[in-house]
């Protein structure tokens, strides 16, 4: 079995946790679907979100949605 590290999501919420934001562990190991996934977390939290991988190096970032 080949097991693949998990990326990490970060949800920035600098009203939340003492401005350092939320980590979300997701268990994908494809990066386009960790940023698919991120871009829908943006747009519904209305927060900036990071991908990262299993050493913390990002992988992109996708900036919190702006108000039309």
């Amino acid at each position: 079995m080949n097991q693949k590290s998990p990326l990490l999501v970060n949800v920035v919420n600098p009203d939340a946790f003492s401005g350092k934001g939320s980590i979300i562990v997701v268990e994908y190991s494809d990066p386009e679907a960790a940023m698919r996934a991120a871009k829908k977390i943006a747009e519904e939290t209305g927060r900036t979100v990071t991908v990262r991988d299993e050493n913390m190096n990002v992988l992109g970032t996708i900036p919190k949605p702006t108000a039309h």
